[in-house]
């Protein structure tokens, strides 16, 4: 039978369409799971600069901005290593990179958690701190991972991962919380990992808080005009990945109105990776901000009502403690935030063991006193 010229148009237009269509639903999904790509800024992104730097990919410096000359360094990396070369740093492209960016090496697979203590570092407690490279950065990396600060794999390259990761083991057993594995630091490390117990390494707490102590700020100017706020009933419990994150572009506004306080303020967004990383928009907003947290910027996450561009209010958890880099100049906040959604529980847990975490819980706790409803 004689197939006409018209459906055969039509079929090969629907067929392009099809492809087209899950080609981009492909993009997307892997986007969602963790896939870093130009116009990214977070850690992630800075992590990887430094394994790209040291691979001899990248010129420059890391500054957590995903650009053009990332994802050519990316581009790279996957064409000399039989990879798809598409430029986005996805888990198998990021494994590889972090991989061969410790390769050189020994014993990659060493079980720190059996080593006595005294033989992690063989005696050589010279001090490491972020941009050290090596061997003891390795071993210091598989220690955290053992003890449960730190997760992924141990690269030999100390990035911002590891400082995060390394605060919180020093803040869990009152050190002094700088990010700096000092002889003190490396000492205790050894102990936790050999199981020695004493006055100098009590045990981890169970949510350790990745930062220095809590600094208290002197609050001088003009705050935002308290809000009454959403109503009990409009605040949903919207889940980060399949609905949040989607939603959400650098630069747009979120309004934070804190329920305990009665206080609101504004953010910019940066990033978005496992959570969302803003900035104050104004100093008056951080001026705000810092007194609703009782005028201090503290790790201590609290829950907030967050209004998305989309005119939904969600329940979030947040804390005010600037960290890394921003870029409103004029705001009065040194650095970035983070916002935390609702997550899976399980899934946070397998990536964000500390401090994910315990955002996570001060979530499902305030959903329990705001609607009743016990969330796993």
């Amino acid at each position: 039978m004689r197939k006409h010229p018209f459906l055969l148009y039509f079929g090969a237009r629907f067929l392009l369409c099809f492809l087209i269509f899950s080609q981009c639903f492909s993009c997307a999904a892997a986007y969602e799971y963790g896939t870093l790509y130009n116009g990214c800024k977070s850690e992630e992104v800075q992590e990887l600069q430094e394994a790209l730097i040291s691979l001899g990919y990248l010129k420059g410096t890391a500054d957590g901005v995903f650009g053009n000359n990332t994802e050519n360094a990316v581009r790279k990396f996957q064409k000399k290593n039989k990879l798809v070369s598409d430029g986005l740093a996805g888990e198998k492209t990021r494994s590889l990179i972090l991989s061969q960016a410790g390769k050189n090496t020994t014993a990659d697979k060493q079980d720190t958690a059996i080593l006595p203590s005294g033989s992690l570092f063989s005696g050589n407690y010279g001090t490491l701190r972020r941009g050290s490279k090596g061997d003891r950065v390795r071993i210091m990396q598989q220690a955290l991972i053992s003890l449960g600060y730190l997760s992924g794999r141990a690269d030999g390259v100390f990035g911002s991962r590891t400082r995060t990761a390394l605060i919180a083991f020093q803040k869990s057993i009152k050190l002094s919380a700088d990010g700096v594995a000092s002889k003190k630091t490396l000492l205790a490390i050894e102990n936790a990992v050999s199981g020695k117990k004493d006055t100098d390494t009590p045990v981890p707490d169970p949510t350790p808080v990745p930062s220095s102590e809590d600094t208290e700020k002197e609050v001088t100017g003009d705050l935002n005009d308290k809000i009454s706020g959403p109503s009990a009933a409009s605040v949903q419990l919207l889940h980060w990945y399949n609905t949040v994150k989607p939603s959400l572009s650098g630069g747009q506004k979120l309004l934070v109105y804190d329920p305990s306080s009665g206080y609101s303020w504004t953010l910019k967004i940066l990033a978005r990776g496992r959570h969302c990383d803003a900035e104050p928009l104004t100093a008056k907003d951080t001026r705000t901000m810092i007194t609703a947290f009782g005028g201090v910027n503290t790790w201590n996450q609290k829950a907030v009502y967050v209004l998305l561009p989309d005119g939904r209010w969600s329940l979030a958890s947040t804390h005010d403690m600037p960290h890394d880099s921003g870029t409103i100049k004029d705001n009065d906040f040194n650095g970035h935030l983070c916002v935390h959604f609702f997550r899976d529980m399980d899934e946070a847990k397998k990536n964000d063991p500390n401090y994910g975490v315990s955002n996570q819980k001060t979530i499902r706790s305030w959903w329990k006193k705001l609607t009743g409803e016990e969330v796993p």
